[in-house]
């Protein structure tokens, strides 16, 4: 287990996230582009390649909030230019729920699915 603090912040998420994906074996860079709707690239080896959306919450997230996250997301998938698996990973406390983003929806992601 990692020494990620219980507390989570927008801030403090996508470094827990890049924590977690290398304790898992990736290397995993912060991506700090406006342009860009995601916050990790994480890989392992050239197939298994993650682009991961991180977000905060404190209250549980409504579907149409939810779909309304995913929508640059979609768009993203759509376009079919992106390498790999674009996910959503959403942090309240000490708990990720999982997305897997693909161009006509999402599916949630059980643990042990797409590597981690």
């Amino acid at each position: 287990m990692s020494d990620t603090p219980d507390y989570s912040t927008c801030r403090t998420s996508p470094h827990a996230a890049r924590r977690l994906l290398q304790e898992l074996g990736y290397t995993a860079l912060r991506v700090v582009t406006p342009t860009l709707p995601i916050d990790i690239i994480a890989w392992k080896n050239r197939q298994d390649i993650l682009l991961i959306k991180v977000k905060s919450l404190r209250r549980p997230l409504k579907k149409d909030r939810l779909v309304s996250e995913m929508n640059p997301l979609f768009q993203m998938a759509a376009s079919g230019t992106c390498p790999g698996t674009i996910q959503l990973w959403i942090r309240r406390a000490a708990v990720w729920d999982r997305y897997h983003v693909m161009a006509g929806g999402f599916a949630a992601i059980k643990e042990g699915v797409h590597g981690i």
